[in-house]
């Protein structure tokens, strides 16, 4: 038996798994249902010991699935593939999935614990709670773990009793008005509040008789990751708009303290605002709002400036509107005649200011004045997108890279987008023609970065670079400031905050990078949120290099690193090129390209795929430090949880983390969870072999500890047999590959343990 789990040195007793469990009626941390049915099933299904076979506690949790799909109810909110197809799923499948979470999230805790005996893997409880879990206590929990699956359980039934009387579209939008505060606070991720307000709603206003869903789409919002203080469902006109972004577009909004909803006509800001600031897009929507209303019969709508939503954007962009208020919504029918009419009204503007007029004797032909004023703009061509899903566009991102004959696999691209949201400094590392600078150079090109639009730069690294100047510049001898390829690159890219910049140092350890690389490594770290809520660094150059020049200070004295740039180095690691110190490995995610298969070839079907111009909000992080994201805590403890577990392996070897380490993991894990890229240990695994293994270098036997440590980290089996004084521990460590949760991180701990065996020394590159 083992000794009791610790979480950070304390002991986790019972008041703390209940305080873990949380409250009946509260689901804050659970985005699935997974950790309590796992629960139940353990507690039910545990000896006298507090222990369970892993292959009981699967099936047990099977069951569970297979009795809900009987009665013809869903398995969960966005399952596993394995739970979606649960009749049909092996066990090894189950364990798979119980692996990733919840079992890992409970191990976190020091609440659950998996030993081998012999080929058996038993689930153990922590001795402590154990053994204060009396039976009356036992069926206490049971009790409180049902019920806040029944509660979790309830969205199953609200797709088919969302209204709140006779009145289904009334009864919709009073769901809305009465639970969304109280949907908020709770996880975001599959939420029935956003189905509600993203399919039902914008479904039932498709199926109108006066929407033509040929010329028109309907969406709706709760946030993009995060949950809004002003969801909407908004009809757009394909010929005005595509986006709620830019362009006038029918959307009902919610109040923040959702005791009212107004239908209007109303303009998207983002994209002005962030092409002329807020003063001169308010100043510029103004004009266009008195413009259209001086064209356009607004049929009994309201156009006072009496709309209090909470949002000074909404508020002044508002065209015409219609008030409801909570608890006194009209019926169905005034509410669908008062959308047909504001459609009437959404016609006639595309006609008078965008299209042909209907009757030429009674509105004049728009002229060059309300052009200019910005009721006709030309599309920018490509146009930008800000309405995005992220999962999606990695996919299209994806078949981009195919359509251009390369081949990457798609957890890779994952991988690198949330490596570089995390921090924008990405190294790729490994064998020379691996396709590193392509993928940089393809990524970018995908969302329309390229040289000849000047936000894509290759800048390569010459061997005799010593210091910063050949990136960021010289003064010659007549006192002139000549600036290097780094700043002007910058300097460009300030001017469009919009759009995301990549560069790309090709080669990058030719030259010692902490030489000609240390300014701007430093100045990463200063990053700071300014009044705009935009991040902003130290300046890069110092006055010093300006001297006398004072047209070269007036133009760069003020540089930093914008938020909108992402920096990709690539290095290939042989005796022709220089290591890496902490000081960089700790500042970048290093993704290794060392799997080779010379039988993968490119497609030969996909069609040819165009560019998407995103808005750097796709790219750019949210996070500066763990404080900006708290509302993840669920996520942030089982990441610390791991990182723990990893720390203390690395203790040995004097190589733990710090912080900075530590909020970037977190970061990388928190968006993963937020965009449902890749499954939790997927993610971890990565992160370990990105993070963690490339700091490990040497010939001790402390190393060698270390190793084995991770790797029983890395197999989920901390009891496993790998005594360091045998001479190939590295073959007992084979053998355990199969059952790896970290597999990409186990197999490089195989190879960096065979290397020590072999050489007497070891470090994570090839």
């Amino acid at each position: 038996m083992i000794d009791s789990m610790t979480n950070g040195g304390e002991t986790v007793k019972l008041p703390q798994f209940y305080d873990y469990i949380g409250p009946e009626n509260s689901l804050s941390g659970y985005q699935r249902s997974y950790k309590l049915v796992l629960m139940i099933a353990f507690l039910e299904g545990m000896d006298a010991e507090g222990k369970i076979l892993l292959n009981d506690l699967a099936r047990q949790f099977k069951e569970f699935y297979i009795e809900r799909k009987k009665q013809g109810l869903l398995a969960d909110i966005n399952p596993d593939p394995a739970i979606a197809n649960v009749e049909k799923a092996s066990l090894s499948q189950i364990i798979s999935v119980i692996r990733y979470n919840p079992l890992n999230a409970y191990r976190s805790k020091g609440i659950l614990y998996v030993e081998s005996e012999g080929n058996r893997e038993i689930v153990v409880m922590d001795r402590e709670i154990f053994s204060e879990i009396t039976p009356a206590e036992k069926e206490k929990l049971i009790s409180l773990l049902e019920n806040k699956l029944k509660h979790y359980y309830s969205w199953d039934n609200q797709r088919e009793n969302v209204s709140m009387d006779t009145d289904t579209f009334k009864g919709y939008l009073q769901k809305v008005m009465d639970e969304y505060l109280s949907a908020s606070s709770q996880p975001f991720a599959g939420h029935a509040m956003g189905e509600l307000l993203r399919k039902i709603i914008p479904g039932y206003i498709e199926k109108l008789t006066f929407i033509n869903k040929s010329r028109y789409k309907v969406n709706g919002s709760i946030g993009k990751g995060s949950w809004t203080k002003y969801p909407w469902i908004a009809v757009l006109d394909r010929n005005i708009t595509e986006t709620t972004q830019n362009g006038v577009y029918i959307v009902y909004l919610f109040s923040e303290d959702m005791q009212r909803c107004y239908l209007t006509l109303n303009q998207g800001f983002t994209k002005l605002k962030n092409e002329i600031g807020k003063p001169g897009a308010l100043k510029k929507m103004q004009d266009i709002k008195t413009v259209i209303r001086s064209k356009v019969d607004m049929r009994g709508f309201n156009t006072d400036s009496n709309i209090t939503l909470g949002n000074e954007f909404y508020e002044q962009c508002t065209i015409c509107y219609r008030l409801y208020q909570t608890g006194n919504l009209p019926h169905d029918r005034e509410l669908i005649s008062d959308l047909d009419l504001m459609m009437q009204i959404y016609k006639d503007y595309y006609a008078y200011c965008v299209g042909n007029k209907p009757d030429e004797s009674e509105k004049p032909e728009i002229g060059e004045t309300e052009k200019q004023s910005g009721i006709i703009e030309e599309p920018e061509t490509p146009e930008m997108i800000s309405d995005y899903i992220v999962k999606d566009d990695i996919d299209q991102i994806h078949l981009f890279f195919e359509s251009k004959g390369f081949v990457y696999d798609k957890s890779l691209l994952k991988n690198f987008y949330l490596a570089l949201k995390a921090k924008p400094f990405v190294i790729l590392a490994g064998t020379s023609g691996t396709g590193k600078s392509r993928l940089v150079r393809l990524f970018a090109e995908a969302l329309n970065a390229t040289p000849e639009n000047r936000r894509f730069k290759l800048i390569a690294v010459r061997p005799d670079w010593s210091d910063s100047t050949d990136l960021l510049g010289y003064r010659d001898l007549n006192g002139r400031f000549h600036p290097g390829p780094l700043t002007t690159f910058l300097n460009e890219a300030r001017k469009n905050s919009a759009l995301p910049y990549f560069l790309c140092l090709d080669e990058m350890n030719l030259a010692r990078v902490e030489y000609y690389f240390s300014d701007v490594l430093s100045a990463m770290e200063t990053r700071r949120i300014d009044e705009e809520g935009n991040f902003r660094t130290d300046t890069l150059i110092s006055s010093e290099s300006f001297a006398g020049d004072e047209e070269a200070r007036h133009k760069y004295g003020a540089l930093y690193l914008p938020d909108n740039v992402y920096i990709v180095g690539t290095v290939n690691m042989d005796e022709t090129t220089f290591p890496f110190s902490k000081k960089v490995l700790d500042r970048a995610n290093t993704i290794e390209f060392s799997q080779i298969d010379l039988q993968l070839m490119p497609s030969q079907t996909v069609a040819p795929v165009l560019g998407r111009t995103l808005h750097n909000s796709f790219m750019k992080g949210q996070f500066l430090t763990l404080s900006d994201c708290m509302t993840s805590d669920e996520i942030i403890s089982q990441t610390i949880g791991e990182l723990m577990r990893i720390n203390r392996a690395l203790n040995i070897a004097g190589l733990q983390v710090g912080y900075r380490i530590r909020d970037e993991v977190c970061f990388y894990t928190i968006y993963n969870e937020m965009f449902e890229l890749l499954p939790f240990a997927h993610a971890m695994d990565f992160l370990l072999l990105q993070k963690i293994l490339p700091r490990i270098q040497g010939s001790s036997s402390a190393i060698k500890r270390t190793l084995i440590d991770l790797f029983k980290i890395c197999i989920g089996n901390d009891s496993a047999t790998l005594n360091p004084e045998d001479i190939s521990v590295y073959e007992n460590m084979q053998q355990s590959l199969p059952n790896a949760i970290y597999r990409f991180s186990a197999e490089k701990l195989v190879f960096m343990m065979r290397r020590y065996e072999e050489d007497g020394f070891t470090s994570y590159w090839l």
